[in-house]
């Protein structure tokens, strides 16, 4: 084995050093010998099916409409500030330890951790919040499918207020001398626009309160049912042996993103929304909560953290350059934001201009930007059924695309813990994975389900709880593994 020669190498190291090494060659040779034959495909066929699995996992939502407001909200062009310190300090460091440790191991998120056993938990933890992201990351992506099919009549349903979900508080957005809300926060009169009770009336159909489960959306769970079918389907022989599969999700929302970008700056009133995007107010840079928001924006946006990058570094082969892939996918990554920060403000300017209102009326953070700001944006260009269609596809392949990386992620774990049973059973296994995580997802397609989702992602996901495990895990890789694993393993495999 390659791991065995380069031990040889260490032979001038202390004691301990050695016997740290020893004790890791045993555990990835038994796994080598077993995935071998379970699986046969392990290896990306070509070096380039890395970099593309990469780019389908770490784009994603988080670029489209979590990073446009943030920059907005915290001083515009001086967020990049705090923006890209947190890439180069924070995030780069880890995503290249994450996928450079899993292709020198040739192991998955919790098989890594063999090396330093007390330290196993991180490994479990990243397993754990993949699996909390898995059970709602596919409702987001089941509501962008469902508009994107809303998106194919003749006429948008959320351009008028004589539909059966509408309500006495519905009011067109031109009536601009009345008071009305376009992100749902309310004003004088609490008028709401066909868009947000489209959103709120006849997508979510939302209950009055979490306590209130109410019932199933039986569109929805039939679109989340897909959405599991497709998962399971395409993982049934391991993710390398989807790469058409890949390579779609990985390319096509660019192409979706450039057009929608193209048709965004021709648009009058684009200037104005790119001015207000970009304009630095240098002064938020004294505020904690801006270089906060920037560090955990960029730990979300790269995927850090989840044990999915472990499992898809753990395909290369073992001399791969991923110091070189991992650089380019956070450019790619960081130049992702930017421009669908662009794209997504220069259609605001319009809205803004179009309705004669400030720009802080239009904008706001997380779904609303995306299924009521936006929809009512699109629904004033020519032809918007095209446009809402491409944006929402975008959307929805988004969030598939992660949600296949993040179950790979899960099943390489799993397979670090009982290589043995997933040699026999393994398709079972992503059976159970799948169905279990369908099941636990149901109630996110209730009428209470946008509570409970905007709860879990709060709290469960995003911020502290992945905070924490990048902490534990950069701490465990420096002190915990040491000069000797992560030392040799950039003298192997660095710039090769």
């Amino acid at each position: 084995m390659k791991i065995a020669k380069e031990n040889e190498t260490t032979l001038e190291l202390d004691p301990m050093e050695n016997l740290q090494l020893a004790e890791l060659n045993a555990p990835v040779e038994m796994k080598t010998e077993v995935s071998s034959n379970s699986d046969k495909g392990r290896q990306w066929k070509e070096n380039i099916d890395f970099l593309m699995t990469l780019i389908a996992y770490a784009i994603g939502l988080g670029n489209v409409w979590r990073f446009p407001y943030l920059c907005y909200k915290h001083g515009g062009g001086a967020f990049l500030i705090p923006y890209f310190a947190s890439w180069i300090c924070l995030a780069l460091p880890i995503f290249m330890a994450e996928v450079s440790l899993g292709q020198y191991l040739q192991q998955g998120s919790i098989g890594i951790w063999k090396l330093c056993p007390i330290f196993k938990g991180v490994g479990m933890a990243s397993i754990y919040l993949s699996c909390i992201c898995n059970i709602y990351y596919c409702v987001i992506a089941s509501w962008a499918i469902f508009y994107m099919f809303s998106s194919m009549n003749l006429l948008l349903p959320w351009l008028r207020c004589d539909h059966y979900w509408n309500n006495e508080h519905c009011r067109m957005a031109e009536v601009s001398n009345e008071s009305f809300i376009i992100n749902n926060a309310a004003n004088v009169g609490y008028h709401e626009t066909p868009a947000a009770q489209f959103w709120l009336n006849r997508v979510l159909q939302t209950s009055d309160g979490i306590d209130n489960f109410g019932k199933i959306q039986w569109e929805l769970l039939l679109i989340l049912t897909g959405i599991w079918i497709m998962t399971y389907f395409v993982l049934w022989k391991g993710i390398t042996e989807a790469r058409k599969v890949i390579y779609f999700c990985a390319i096509a929302p660019y192409i979706l993103l450039i057009v929608l970008l193209i048709r965004g700056v021709t648009l009058s009133g684009a200037l104005m929304g790119l001015i207000a995007f970009l304009t630095p107010n240098i002064t938020k840079l004294t505020d904690i909560t801006v270089w906060r928001d920037a560090g955990t924006q960029v730990f979300y946006s790269s995927g850090i953290g989840f044990g999915s990058l472990v499992a898809i570094g753990s395909h290369n082969n073992f001399n791969h350059n991923v110091y070189r892939d991992s650089i380019i996918m956070c450019l790619i990554n960081a130049g992702t934001s930017m421009t669908a920060g662009i794209a997504v403000f220069s259609i605001l300017g319009h809205l803004s201009m179009t309705l004669k209102v400030s720009l802080n009326d239009v904008v706001q953070s997380g779904v609303g930007l995306i299924f009521q700001v936006y929809p009512e944006a699109v629904s004033r260009l020519p032809i918007p059924q095209l446009w809402s269609v491409l944006f929402f596809l975008m959307i929805a392949i988004l969030g598939i695309d992660s949600q296949i990386c993040v179950v790979n992620g899960v099943m390489e774990g799993l397979n670090d813990q009982f290589p043995l049973l997933f040699f026999k059973k393994r398709k079972i296994i992503l059976l159970f994975l799948c169905l279990t995580k369908f099941i636990l997802g149901i109630p996110l397609v209730s009428q209470s389900g946008q509570y409970w989702l905007t709860l879990i992602d709060s709290c469960a996901v995003s911020g502290i709880p992945l905070l924490f495990v990048a902490f534990f895990e950069i701490t465990s890789i420096s002190w915990g593994f040491g000069k000797t694993v992560v030392g040799s393993s950039k003298t192997d495999n660095a710039f090769i």
